[in-house]
């Protein structure tokens, strides 16, 4: 009971903002054991030479969890209590600014040291006291800021550090952060962990999911796939309250042999009572928390992900490679020196524009508008005002005062992308609706009308709208892009400028665009239910077969 008061009290205490702001937030005990386990860090293998650090201990669930391990390997080598105890000591590092985290990280090693064996003890009073005595080593300190210069001596670094983004907090004062520019903190400890752990040695890191593919974690992914065998990769949902995804590394500090595979999942944590439930992270029983991607396990080569342009962990492109969607992308990541592209990126033929700076639940938003005189507009507020090829109907209103981009942002044609969601999603506004920032806002290039054929604009626009809508660039985008942010995906704007739109025939392309003006005029009506949705669904799976076929065929071309 006391060690489970310790390990809820104090992050139960702190208020929820408290808790983000200073990224405090315990990693489960269940998820301690997995990590262990998987850095070979159990208890039939000889741990007594084995020296372990959390740089960011906090409340102590890593520390207790080697403690755990380490005393049962010192029983199963016969090693009397002093040797086990003094093995404790010598073995187990931990660091936390936070002088109670440090408390109650001592707190669980001691009770740990008094509770595992003290049945074996002949005296448990005497016992109990030698263990208070025992110095440990756990320290109030910056483990950032320590002066580990270059050394290269621990065996197993573990770490659930604070997720502190770079834009938010002064990470300047770091010395490795004035080396590199601007990165957030959890990237400052992985640096740490490739510049102090011995060679074979371990490491297992539990983070924030932007590090799988966001650029400014380049150089750490780089390092990390070029200086270690990475042997699991987890990508879990639902471990922390907190806004974020975490990303379990399991890695050896090796170089990786050429055809390594890593072991990635793909998993939503359970929110369990019962502390002897374990998730099993081995088998993929768990279902995701959207029920349209199932649970996931699989490898994924090493030096595929090595040879990512930014060395993305790009894990899904493990089952993805001999796909269309796996040529497409390796064919656009090679360099192509002909003028005569299959493709042109999509931000070669529209200005991508952003809306509004307003959050959908600005005072500047009225459900109607007012009768006063004044000049009102409807709003678009965001992806519940979008559906595909259907017509877009505001449900608030803005005055004209009110709106600060230019007004002809708003008063022409324009497409319209859904920006904060993992699912490529598109319409035509037709009515000069005013649009947040929520939503990206396409313009055709006049001067790039004619650049892929010789047909009109309307027919353009009607070509984007069914490949933006379509199956195949959804799938591209979230196998590329949007899986590898679990909470809130957004589709960034260089993703979108920068999607292939195959160059095709007049004739093609008119077939594509009648079938998605069409598609729009279906579902922009008010039919019967049952009508709507087979007619809709026969012209969507029409359309789908027919864009499938485009971009196959453009890729055979080459």
């Amino acid at each position: 009971m006391l060690q489970k008061d310790i390990l809820n009290w104090y992050e139960a205490s702190l208020p929820v903002q408290e808790r983000k702001i200073r990224g405090h937030f315990s990693t489960p005990p269940q998820l301690v054991e997995r990590i262990l386990d998987a850095c070979g860090y159990t208890p039939d293998n000889d741990l007594a030479r084995i020296r372990v650090l959390d740089p960011a201990c906090g409340s102590g669930n890593f520390l207790a969890g080697v403690a755990r391990h380490l005393l049962a390997s010192g029983r199963n080598a016969n090693l009397s209590l002093k040797e086990q105890i003094a093995s404790v000591q010598r073995n187990i590092w931990g660091f936390d600014p936070d002088p109670i985290a440090c408390f109650l990280a001592e707190m669980q090693l001691r009770a740990i040291l008094t509770e595992e064996n003290s049945e074996n003890y002949p005296s448990p009073c005497e016992h109990h006291e030698y263990t208070k005595a025992v110095p440990l080593h756990i320290h109030q300190a910056d483990g950032l800021a320590f002066p580990w210069e270059q050394q290269e001596n621990v065996d197993l670094f573990l770490a659930n550090p604070p997720y502190l983004a770079a834009k938010n907090n002064d990470l300047s004062g770091y010395q490795v952060a004035r080396q590199r520019g601007q990165a957030d903190s959890y990237l400052l400890f992985l640096s740490l962990a490739l510049q102090v752990v011995r060679p074979g040695g371990w490491i297992g890191l539990v983070i924030p999911d932007p590090v799988l593919a966001r650029a400014n974690a380049t150089l750490e992914r780089q390092r990390l796939l070029a200086e270690t065998t990475v042997h699991h990769l987890w990508h879990l949902s639902g471990v922390f309250s907190a806004y974020v995804g975490a990303v379990v590394i399991i890695a050896q500090k090796c170089p990786p042999r050429p055809v390594h595979s890593i072991a990635w999942q793909r998993n939503a944590w359970p929110r369990l009572n019962d502390d002897a439930a374990k998730p099993d992270l081995h088998v993929p029983h768990i279902q995701e928390v959207n029920s349209a991607i199932p649970s996931m396990v699989s490898g994924v080569s090493q030096p595929l992900l090595r040879n990512q342009p930014g060395a993305e962990l790009r894990y899904l492109l493990s089952g993805a490679q001999n796909s269309l969607v796996g040529r497409l992308h390796a064919y656009r990541s090679q360099t192509h020196d002909s003028q005569e592209r299959l493709f042109v990126p999509l931000g070669e033929l529209v200005d991508i524009r952003r809306g509004e700076e307003l959050g959908k639940d600005s005072k500047l938003l009225f459900k109607a508008r007012l009768d006063d005189g004044r000049e009102w507009y409807p709003v678009l507020r965001g992806g519940s005002d979008i559906r595909p090829y259907a017509t877009p109907v505001g449900d608030c209103w803005i005055v004209r005062d009110k709106i600060v981009k230019p007004m002809e942002r708003y008063c022409v044609p324009k497409l319209l992308v859904v920006k904060s969601t993992g699912r490529l999603q598109a319409a035509l506004d037709l009515r000069a609706h005013v649009v947040l920032q929520t939503l990206y806002l396409l313009y055709l290039r006049n001067s790039a009308v004619n650049h892929i054929t010789n047909s009109s604009q309307n027919d353009e626009v009607y070509f984007l709208l069914a490949l933006l809508n379509s199956r195949f660039l959804q799938e591209y985008v979230y196998v590329l892009y949007t899986a590898y942010k679990w909470v809130q995906p957004q589709i960034e704007q260089h993703v979108l400028a920068h999607l292939p739109i195959p160059t095709v025939e007049a004739v093609e392309k008119e077939q594509i665009s009648q079938c998605a003006r069409a598609l729009m005029h279906v579902c922009s009506e008010r039919m019967p239910v049952v009508e709507l949705s087979e007619q809709y669904k026969q012209m969507y799976e029409e359309l789908e077969r027919v864009i499938r076929a485009l971009f196959e065929k453009v890729l055979n071309s080459r």
